[in-house]
């Protein structure tokens, strides 16, 4: 695997991994419906925008046929709280590349970034009832926020996970 800083021509990959990542990890979770009609051309618009952001970090991974199987995205934390400085926005790989190694690789390379930033500290938000939770919780994440957000017409609940040094994640890969 090949893990380089997402370009514009990466976008419909990107976005390609995104639907299909979100179709199987959030089956019965997310209505069977909403992830049926997620679209790649939709999320290619978002990407574009998102690959523009000036303080956001994007990088995908490619297997060895130059395919993007994953993605990865963080920059400053979204919301605001005065005591947390980054954020992982999203990571997904497609589910015939999960549970490899791929994910430690790829957060690794997005907190080297960050770190870089000059960002101290860390959270990832995910929902509940995501099977990758426990992935957080290996890097040393805790739980240490829950928020309710609505999505396809259903309140869910989002956990972040949080490490209150960034450099702490590193000693868990």
């Amino acid at each position: 695997m090949k893990i380089r800083k997402a370009m514009e021509n990466d976008i419909k990959g990107i976005a390609q991994v995104h639907v299909n990542s979100w179709q199987s990890t959030y089956a019965g979770i997310l209505p069977h419906h909403y992830l049926a009609s997620l679209n790649i051309e939709t999320r290619m618009k978002n990407w574009q925008r998102n690959l523009k952001m000036l303080h956001n970090v994007t990088f995908v991974a490619e297997n060895s046929d130059g395919e993007i199987i994953g993605f990865a995205s963080g920059g400053p934390e979204q919301t605001n709280d005065p005591h947390i400085q980054g954020e992982v926005y999203a990571i997904y790989f497609l589910k015939e590349y999960q549970r490899q190694g791929l994910g430690k690789q790829m957060i690794k390379t997005v907190i080297d970034e960050l770190m870089k930033m000059g960002h101290k500290n860390l959270i990832i938000w995910a929902l509940k009832d995501n099977p990758s939770c426990g992935f957080y919780e290996t890097l040393g994440g805790l739980a240490v926020a829950e928020k309710t957000v609505k999505m396809a017409g259903i309140e869910l609940i989002e956990v972040g996970y949080g490490w209150k040094d960034i450099q702490d994640i590193l000693i868990h890969l």
